[in-house]
């Protein structure tokens, strides 16, 4: 690992290496961004500045959020049987279709060629 500053460092996996950005919480390899938790390289990089990864996950993860999104009990919906329609038709699957096959090798004879006979007299200088 090889520290650039104040608050990012560069990882080194084998040939790859990758950038984390500990204030920001972004890395390269972009799992950091997307998941909210903190990726193997931001972890390196958080354990090199002697801090602890679960100081950087995202609010999303904290119990705190739980028991907001949960604070209030969910009531039951009715059931499908009571739901309004609206008069649009279902959406119908798209129509099978025979796929083309690969083309023939030979090449298609007209129907006036006459047709090639086989055995010994249709060689070259035997005819």
């Amino acid at each position: 690992m090889v520290w650039n500053g104040d608050n990012g460092c560069k990882v080194k996996n084998g040939r790859k290496q990758y950038t984390v950005n500990i204030e920001k919480r972004t890395c390269s390899c972009r799992s950091f961004q997307l998941t909210g938790l903190p990726c193997p390289h931001g972890c390196a990089a958080i354990w090199h500045m002697a801090g602890e990864p679960d100081d950087y996950l995202d609010q999303f993860y904290h119990k705190e959020t739980y028991e907001k999104a949960y604070a209030y009990p969910l009531q039951p919906i009715n059931g499908t049987h009571e739901s309004v329609k609206f008069g649009i038709e279902p959406v119908l699957s798209p129509i099978d279709k025979k796929m083309l096959g690969r083309p023939k090798k030979n090449r298609r004879k007209p129907k006036d060629e006459p047709k090639e006979k086989k055995g010994l007299n249709n060689l070259v200088g035997l005819g």
